[in-house]
């Protein structure tokens, strides 16, 4: 049997920005990523395509990395505060309990985009789920990943910002990851801005 790998996240391209070539990786070791994306069409975003133009981005993406064909919430864009928590804990409990993962990526709770911080709360409840139900296998690990523009953008209140301890080589794939970046249309940005190919080569150097 695979491995499943759950891949947790608020909105179409954190599951490339935050986990683009360490998931290919995993893939190519004949692992499975599947993406979990909870505000699948990002309606308050800004420059936004239309919705047939972010899907075709979306899943372009997806396959360039070898990614499972994402898994769509209808949750608010940037207006996740407004939702009851334990609906979103729920929404993320039945994907645990349909893909079964031996491990959980999802953003640092940290991040200064609130619908990362309301994802990351909500994926810590849910990954408690095989603590209460015998029938949903135990996972091995949860691991928060970094977001370039929300997780560097963070005030660095004490306790909270995001500190690694974990690291995985990812020189063979980072140009994969970039080449999936570019399929999201109006994401990437030219050098200073965290979203440029440059600085994206730049963090995972430093990392």
């Amino acid at each position: 049997m695979k491995v499943v790998n759950l891949i947790v996240v608020a909105h179409p391209d954190d599951e490339i920005l935050g986990f683009g070539a360490t998931g290919a990786q995993l893939v190519e070791a004949g692992e499975i990523v599947q993406p979990i994306i909870l505000c699948g069409n990002a309606g308050s975003r800004r420059q936004r395509p239309s919705d047939k133009e972010l899907n075709k981005d979306m899943l372009a993406a997806n396959q360039i990395v070898g990614f499972s064909t994402p898994v769509l919430g209808d949750f608010p864009n940037i207006r996740m505060n407004t939702v009851d928590h334990i609906k979103i804990v729920q929404f993320i409990e039945k994907q645990i309990e349909l893909f079964k993962p031996t491990r959980i990526f999802t953003h640092h709770p940290s991040d200064l985009n609130d619908d990362h911080l309301q994802v990351s709360k909500a994926c810590l409840a849910a990954a408690r789920l095989f603590q209460r139900r015998t029938d949903v296998p135990p996972i091995k690990a949860l691991y928060f990943m970094e977001i370039l523009s929300s997780t560097d953008w963070a005030f660095p209140f004490a306790g909270e910002q995001f500190l690694p301890t974990t690291y995985i080589e990812i020189e063979q794939f980072i140009e994969k990851k970039i080449t999936a970046l570019n399929h999201y249309r109006n994401v990437m940005r030219p050098f200073p801005h965290p979203r440029s190919e440059e600085i994206i080569k730049g963090l995972a150097a430093y990392r």
